[in-house]
C-alpha cells in the first residue's frame, strides 16, 4: 500500500531577538512552515520527529532464561514457577527495529495531552498499561482495581539494608557507602550466584539497565523481594519502566540517551493488538542464559581473586594479576569504542542532513538517490555491542570507571524516578 503523505501548515511567529527596530518591513513576521509526515505511520508531526530522534538510540533486548529445575540453580527455577513468571523468562526471540521505534514514537503524547498508556503501530492502537502487559505475561498476578501488591505497598517504606545485605552478599562483603555513611550501591561481584542470577533477570527483563557491574539500592531491594518471594506485580513495574523510556529526554531529570528497552514485549503487545508485523528483517535476541552461563559468569569469587580485585579497584591503575584483563587495556578499548561511537553519530548526522536537503528539493514520493537511514545502517554494518570483559582482577576497576560517579547506575532504561512512582495508576 502506498503511504499517504499529509502536509501540516503551522503558523509560526518569527519574532526578532534584537527588538522592534530590526523587524522586517511591512510588519508581518509570520510565515507558514510545512511539515511532512506519514499519517499512516505517525499520530502527528511531533511523533514523526520523535521517530527520527529515536533512530540514534540503542535497543536493549530482553533475554531468555533456560534453567534446569532439578539442577544447581533449582532455587531460581522454583521462584519463577511459584510466581508464574514462565512467560517473563521466555520472551519472543526476534524483534523488528522499525516497529519498536514506531511504538515508542507514537506513545509520546502531545504537550497538552495526558499520558494515555496507548501507542499506535501500523494504524492500530496498542495498549501497554499494567493490564495489557499482565495479559501478555499470562496474568501471573490477579489484583482488584484498587488493590496493590506487597512490593508496591512497601516500596516507599524503610528498607532493611542489613537483611538485604545478609541475603544477597557473600560472607565478608558489604554495601558501598557514600562519604556520609549512607548505603549507596552494591557490586555485582560481591553477590551470591543466586542473587546474581536474579539480578540478571531484573536488569534484562524487568528494569533493563546496560551497566550491570554496580547495583543501585532500589534494584537490590527488588532482587531481595524476589529472593524472599514477596508478592510483586511485575507488570506494573514494567509499565512504569516503559513510561519512563517513552518520556526520556522530554522531561527534566530524564536521561537523553536512554536505550529503547523491552523490544520483544512490544512485539508481543502488537501481536495482542492484532497488528500486522513484518516477517522479514527481524533481529534475533542474544543467546539465552542457561546453567552453563550461570556457572561461568555468576560464580562466587575465591579469596585470592577477590583480594586482587579489591587491590586493583583501590589503586585504579593497571593491574599485574593474570586473573583478569588489564584495566589499562580495557580503558584503551573503551576509549576507542567511544571514539568510534562519536564518529558514527557524526556520519549519521551528515547523512540525515544530506537526505533532508534532498527531500526539500524534490518530490518526497519519488525515488531517492540517497539511501534511507535504515539502508545506510545496514550498508555500514557497524558493531552493535561493546565486548564483554572476562571476570577477574581487572573487571571491577574497569566497570567502576565506566560507571563514573553513579549517573549510569540510575540508567535503568527508565530512571529510578519512574520506578519510585509506586502508586501512579497504570491501568488503561
Amino acid at each position: 500500500m502506498v503511504s499517504i503523505a499529509s502536509i501540516l501548515v503551522v503558523e509560526c511567529e518569527m519574532e526578532s531577538r534584537s527588538g522592534a527596530s530590526k523587524k522586517r518591513k511591512g510588519g508581518n513576521t509570520s510565515r507558514p512552515v510545512t511539515i511532512q509526515f506519514d499519517t499512516d505511520k505517525f499520530v502527528g508531526p511531533k511523533q514523526a520527529a520523535r521517530y527520527v530522534a529515536l533512530e540514534k538510540r540503542k535497543i536493549l533486548p530482553e533475554k531468555r532464561f533456560i534453567i534446569n529445575p532439578k539442577g544447581t540453580n533449582r532455587t531460581f527455577a522454583g521462584l519463577i514457577d511459584t510466581k508464574k513468571w514462565d512467560r517473563l523468562i521466555s520472551p519472543l526471540e526476534h524483534y523488528d527495529i522499525a516497529t519498536v521505534r514506531e511504538f515508542y514514537a507514537n506513545a509520546l503524547p502531545d504537550d497538552d495531552e495526558p499520558f494515555t498508556w496507548t501507542s499506535r503501530v501500523s494504524g492500530r492502537p496498542v495498549a501497554f498499561d499494567r493490564d495489557a502487559i499482565n495479559r501478555v505475561l499470562g496474568e501471573p498476578l490477579q489484583l482488584g482495581a484498587e488493590e496493590r501488591d506487597t512490593y508496591h505497598t512497601e516500596l516507599r517504606l524503610h528498607r532493611d539494608m542489613d537483611a538485604i545485605s545478609a541475603a544477597l552478599l557473600l560472607r565478608g562483603k558489604s554495601v558501598e557507602l557514600n562519604p556520609s555513611g549512607v548505603p549507596m550501591r552494591y557490586h555485582r561481584e560481591d553477590m551470591t550466584p543466586l542473587a546474581q542470577l536474579i539480578l540478571l533477570l531484573v536488569l534484562t527483563n524487568i528494569k533493563p539497565k546496560s551497566h550491570t557491574s554496580t547495583v543501585p539500592i532500589p534494584v537490590a531491594h527488588l532482587v531481595h523481594c524476589i529472593l524472599t518471594n514477596v508478592q510483586i506485580d511485575v507488570a506494573r513495574i514494567i509499565a512504569l519502566e516503559l513510561k519512563s523510556v517513552i518520556e526520556s529526554g522530554r522531561k527534566a531529570g530524564a536521561r537523553v540517551n536512554c536505550p529503547l528497552a523491552f523490544p520483544c514485549l512490544i512485539m508481543s503487545l502488537c501481536m495482542q493488538a492484532r497488528v500486522r508485523l513484518p516477517s522479514r528483517g527481524q533481529v534475533r535476541i542474544p543467546p539465552p542464559i542457561d546453567d552453563r552461563y550461570v556457572a561461568k559468569y555468576c560464580r562466587a569469587k575465591n579469596v585470592r581473586g577477590s583480594a586482587a580485585a579489591e587491590g586493583t579497584r583501590a589503586s585504579n591503575g593497571p593491574g599485574t594479576s593474570t586473573l583478569g584483563p588489564d584495566p589499562y587495556q580495557q580503558a584503551v578499548c573503551n576509549y576507542n569504542w567511544d571514539w568510534m561511537a562519536a564518529t558514527q553519530r557524526a556520519m549519521l548526522d551528515m547523512h540525515d542532513s544530506m537526505q533532508l536537503l534532498q527531500l526539500q528539493g524534490r518530490d518526497p514520493t519519488g525515488d531517492h538517490s540517497l539511501m534511507t537511514r535504515e539502508q545506510f545502517l545496514l550498508n555500514a554494518n557497524w558493531p552493535v555491542d561493546r565486548p564483554v570483559f572476562g571476570e577477574g582482577a581487572g573487571a571491577g576497576a574497569s566497570s567502576g570507571a565506566a560507571d563514573g560517579d553513579g549517573d549510569d547506575d540510575n540508567e535503568a532504561t527508565g530512571s529510578e524516578a519512574g520506578s519510585e512512582e509506586g502508586y501512579e495508576s497504570v491501568e488503561g
